[in-house]
């Protein structure tokens, strides 16, 4: 699938995965004009795929509202700050000169300077405090401020680099840091820090865990445009922009949904795929918020990304009928994160048929074979997940839905007829019905009593054969599979003295 068929969608060219290809487009007259217009999603996932180390000539085109962001996306684990990348960012800028340093800082929300600096220094106003004696100072350029490193190694001297820069070209940045270093608690620093941080990310869908996790909830009962989510969750805040341009790392995403594709080639209005653009962006951010992604690690944000692809072409699929022609109009009528929780409501609904099965009295899960108690157990997640002998993974396409839904219904079926010929079963399934498929070969009666060791040598030395019995149609399937399993294990017994703690598919009397 060629970036053009996309070109609606996407919104801008910065799509860099590689020093190659930044060194590339660094080398297009257009250069600066499309990292100026670019989201700072956009521009946070092309250096986190080029690397920070290899990124250097890409950073002069970088503005200072960029910057914010990716302190934003980089620097938090939950709601508590970690220096590292806050560091990595800063050295990467402190390396372009003491101006671009600046320039960067600027950007980024004083508070989470001052909370970097709150560890590694103490600040002492000249003219207020009074140092310990023999403290050694570093005075600040205007004389305001004494600053006493607490530690030593690489923070320190970064956070020396900083202030040095700070004062130097934005001297009254530079007050306002140490002041509030200097005045205010680190719990506060990092609280309001943080508080910051969410307002401005809410904007662009990074929304709170508990908040994000909604995305998970249905819509009504025969609602497909929920007028709740065509409201902005959050009030905007002045100055910041709004999600637009999708990030290549989401389109690479949607990519592998070739029926979503199709629906996507489709929309041809510029202002629809504004729309979309922007819609798909933030679904793609709360989808990230729900899973906890670490954004600074790319492997970690691309299942979470094609989860959004899948529970958007299971969506768009229902609603369509499964013609994808139908996906402008769709997409124009309903709003993306509608689609997607309608999506994820036809899978979840499966998980409310794996619970029904599982409470079926007199039946536990662990009671049936190995691959459909996997297949249970895989949808009763959260997230339910298809089941097959090569793993687990996604649910992709309505047809894995009907697919599963298919087998839930005939394991139902099946274990309700099987309880209601055998009561309450004490072994598996398969070994309830092996034992009496055997009683009835030995003793005449369809009963799953234990087998007498003796009694199943004496038949076996006669040869392995079954006659003809007579089940219910639910469980027939499931008999020609457990009479298998039977055959593959009583079979080379014969004419075999048999040892009954060696025997598996039937229970065998000690």
């Amino acid at each position: 699938m060629s970036d053009e068929m996309l070109s609606l969608l996407i919104g801008s060219s910065l799509r860099v995965e590689n020093k190659e290809q930044l060194d590339e487009f660094l080398a297009r007259p257009d250069a600066a004009e499309v990292v100026k217009t670019a989201s700072f999603e956009e521009v946070f996932f092309a250096v986190k795929h080029v690397g920070l180390a290899d990124s250097m000539e890409l950073l002069p085109l970088i503005s200072s509202k960029q910057v914010r962001g990716f302190i934003d996306l980089d620097c938090w684990r939950k709601d508590n700050f970690v220096r590292k990348p806050f560091m990595e960012w800063i050295a990467a800028f402190i390396q372009a000169g003491p101006e671009e340093t600046v320039r960067a800082l600027s950007g980024i929300d004083e508070l989470v300077v001052a909370l970097f600096l709150k560890d590694l220094i103490h600040v002492y106003e000249v003219d207020r405090d009074d140092p310990p004696e023999g403290t050694q100072l570093i005075f600040t350029s205007d004389n305001r401020f004494g600053v006493e490193p607490v530690e030593e190694g690489e923070p320190t001297t970064i956070g020396m680099l900083i202030l040095d820069a700070l004062f130097k070209y934005y001297p009254a940045l530079g007050s306002r840091v140490l002041t509030s270093v200097r005045y205010t608690s680190r719990a506060e620093l990092e609280e309001t820090a943080f508080q910051n941080k969410n307002r401005r990310l809410e904007a662009h869908g990074f929304v709170d865990y508990y908040e994000a996790l909604s995305i998970y909830a249905g819509p009504e009962p025969h609602e497909t445009h929920a007028l709740a989510d065509k409201q902005p969750s959050v009030e905007a805040i002045p100055g910041e922009e709004r999600p637009g341009n999708l990030p290549a790392l989401f389109v690479d995403s949607l990519m592998g949904g070739p029926f979503l594709i199709k629906a996507f080639e489709r929309v041809t209005d510029p202002a629809d795929a504004e729309r979309l653009a922007e819609q798909l962006t933030a679904l793609g951010n709360r989808i990230l918020s729900a899973n906890l992604v670490n954004l600074g690690e790319l492997e970690g944000i691309r299942p979470a990304l094609s989860e959004m692809r899948d529970f958007l072409t299971i969506g768009l699929e229902h609603l369509s009928g499964g013609r994808a022609e139908l996906g402008p109009e769709l997409l124009r009528k309903n709003y993306i994160q509608t689609i997607f929780k309608i999506g994820f409501d036809q899978v979840a609904k499966l998980r409310a048929d794996a619970d029904e099965l599982a409470r079926v009295p007199g039946f536990q899960v662990a009671m049936l074979d190995t691959d459909d108690r996997e297949f249970v157990e895989a949808l009763r997640r959260f997230k339910p997940l298809v089941y097959s002998s090569s793993g687990f993974r996604n649910f992709e396409s309505l047809a894995d839905v009907e697919k599963a839904r298919t087998r839930l219904n005939a394991l139902h079926a099946m274990v309700e007829t099987f309880v209601a010929s055998f009561g309450a079963v004490q072994q598996t399934l398969s070994q309830t019905f092996n034992t009496a498929t055997m009683h009835f070969v030995l003793h005449g009666t369809f009963q799953p009593n234990p087998i007498n060791a003796a009694d199943l040598q004496k038949w076996l030395a006669q040869g392995f054969k079954l006659p003809e019995i007579e089940v219910p149609e639910p469980i027939q399937p499931f008999a020609a599979q457990w009479w298998s399993e039977l055959r593959g294990e009583l079979e080379p017994l014969v004419g075999k003295k048999i040892d009954p703690r060696f025997i598996a598919s039937l229970v065998v009397k000690l």
